[in-house]
């Protein structure tokens, strides 16, 4: 592969890339703390976004054992291509005019870096989360989610505020897509699960649910990694069998948890019709 051109402009390392849906602009990011518009048509930079007061998304290397399995994506194009919004380790997402090149909204509540961004397709959302701030080898090692609530956030594009809070990842949540529709919410992550969230759903914190099953041994119940399990809360014997009532404390925005065996979650995607496309790498317990 022979390179064809070179783009220069930034000051330190470029940590992301997003092409504009016209295919005729892209947009950068990098740790000088800017975002940069270019075209195809030219080498030298259109646009600079500045505003944030520290990386657009993190430093590797303040941070080395987080780039290694995550896919950034920390700056993307609205779908109407006359926005873009930018992820920090300031804890804050921006929102800016591609022409002006000025920041229109600063979406602040992340507890943490924000580096993983996504925009619904009907262009009224924008999705954000974050990944842990390690202050210690330890942590840097584990990856343990020190100074970050693990949560996504869905902000009202219009108004600019935050619709709802989504929190049931347990670790580094890696990648975030919108369905087709924009009703659901998909995610993945390092606590190697898929989990899939209703948009438009009220949200808010976990009510209890009453629900029923048949089986011989109510004793064991499978439910997803993790999340809390069901409470026995009344058992009936009719004709034999077993009607147990459980106690489920779930979300209300929480539609459904897929649980991997050993499988950070860097990428998700929606086909044009609709599929659900998930990858990363499988964490094998075998040593090489």
């Amino acid at each position: 592969m022979t390179n064809v051109v070179a783009y220069r402009g930034h000051q330190n390392p470029v940590w992301d890339v997003d092409w504009s849906h016209m295919g005729i602009y892209f947009t950068t990011a990098s740790r000088d703390r800017t975002a940069r518009l270019w075209s195809t048509d030219r080498t030298s930079t259109l646009r600079i976004y500045a505003g944030h007061s520290s990386d657009v998304d993190v430093s590797t290397r303040k941070y080395p054992r987080l780039s290694e399995t995550h896919l950034k994506q920390c700056v993307r194009f609205h779908p109407n291509s006359l926005y873009i919004a930018t992820g920090s380790s300031d804890w804050t997402a921006r929102l800016w005019d591609v022409q002006r090149g000025t920041s229109v909204r600063v979406f602040i509540g992340h507890q943490g870096i924000v580096s993983t961004l996504a925009f619904s397709p009907d262009g009224r959302y924008l999705a954000t989360t974050g990944k842990p701030i390690p202050t210690t080898s330890e942590h840097l090692l584990n990856e343990s989610p020190l100074g970050e609530d693990l949560s996504i956030n869905l902000w009202d594009l219009g108004s600019g505020r935050r619709i709802k809070k989504m929190t049931g990842h347990t670790a580094s949540v890696y990648s975030l897509a919108f369905s087709e529709e924009s009703s659901m919410l998909v995610s993945g992550g390092a606590d190697w699960t898929v989990r899939c969230w209703d948009v438009r759903g009220a949200g808010g914190p976990p009510e209890t649910s009453r629900t029923n099953g048949i089986g011989g041994n109510h004793g064991s119940h499978s439910h997803h990694s993790k999340d809390p399990g069901p409470e026995v809360i009344e058992t009936w014997v009719v004709h034999d069998f077993h009607v147990v009532f459980f106690s489920w404390n779930h979300r209300t925005d929480l539609l459904a948890t897929f649980p991997t065996k050993r499988t950070p979650i860097t990428t998700v995607h929606f086909t044009p019709r609709n599929l659900c496309l998930v990858a990363g790498p499988y964490l094998s317990t075998t040593p090489r």
